[in-house]
C-alpha cells in the first residue's frame, strides 16, 4: 500500500476532530519544531531523551502538541 493510499484508510477511521488534530500537531512540528535550534543543541549536548523532555514539558509549542495529542487519546 502507498502512503497516500495508507492516508486515506485512517483518515476514514479518525474522527473529524481527531483528523483536525493530527493536521494541527503536523503543522506545528513543520513550523516549529523540525528546525529548533534549541532541540537540535539539546540533543547534541544531553541526548535525546533530555531534548524530547524539554519539548513535552517545558517549549509551549511541545505544551500545545502535547495537548492535542490528548484529544486524540
Amino acid at each position: 500500500m502507498q502512503y497516500f493510499e495508507v492516508i486515506k484508510e485512517v483518515s476514514r477511521i479518525l474522527t473529524f476532530s481527531e483528523q483536525n488534530a493530527l493536521a494541527k500537531i503536523d503543522d506545528l512540528m513543520n513550523t516549529y519544531c523540525n528546525q529548533c535550534p534549541i532541540k537540535t543543541r539539546l540533543r547534541k549536548l544531553e541526548g535525546k531523551t533530555k531534548s524530547h523532555h524539554f519539548c513535552i514539558n517545558e517549549c509551549s509549542i511541545g505544551k500545545e502538541i502535547k495537548q492535542l495529542g490528548n484529544e486524540l487519546q
